[in-house]
């Protein structure tokens, strides 16, 4: 930036400024030092203009002491939550992370519980086909152990001896070359 001259005048005396900053703006300074020049004054005790000039610097200095320590509490919260928000970006990161693979993860359980119940199905219908075949061979099998029954009874009855017929050309032990030598 360009400087340039810019004249004052504090206090019935004049000062040259050399500053890249405006005209209207150095001149604005030069009225704040001279209504705090002024107020120091007032202050009711007896100080020339000098004593009242070093005041009003003294005001000022206290001003930008705390101004500058305001300045590094504000950057040093400013840096604590920079920092805050990199761990709390961090940690996003790792929940995003976290949350894909418990999403993948249920797809995946979502995936294997539809072919569970289609196997499930499956066995049902089968387990079904089964019942119906062992309830028809059960059905049968009961008919025949009644009818076995009812034969059994028939032939108590009727006084029934089991007899047993024998061949002649068959031998006493089954073996026809035996030919009775035994």
């Amino acid at each position: 930036m360009e400087k340039k001259r810019v004249s004052v005048q504090i206090e019935g005396r004049n000062y040259a400024v050399i500053t890249s900053d405006s005209e209207e703006y150095v001149r604005e300074v030069a009225q704040d030092v001279i209504d705090s020049i002024r107020r120091a004054s007032q202050s009711g005790r007896n100080m020339d203009t000098r004593d009242c000039a070093v005041l009003a610097a003294m005001d000022y200095c206290d001003d930008r002491n705390k101004a500058v320590k305001r300045n590094q509490d504000v950057i040093d919260k400013a840096d604590q939550i920079i920092r805050q928000s990199g761990e709390l970006n961090k940690q996003c990161k790792e929940y995003k992370e976290m949350l894909a693979n418990a999403i993948n993860e249920n797809t995946a359980l979502t995936r294997r519980i539809k072919t569970l119940e289609d196997q499930l199905r499956s066995l049902l219908k089968e387990n079904e086909k089964l019942k119906k075949h062992t309830d028809s061979k059960h059905i049968d099998n009961e008919k025949k152990f009644e009818k076995a029954v009812k034969d059994k009874k028939t032939e108590k009855l009727m006084g029934y001896v089991p007899m047993r017929q024998y061949s002649l050309f068959e031998e006493k032990d089954g073996d026809p070359q035996n030919n009775g030598k035994n």
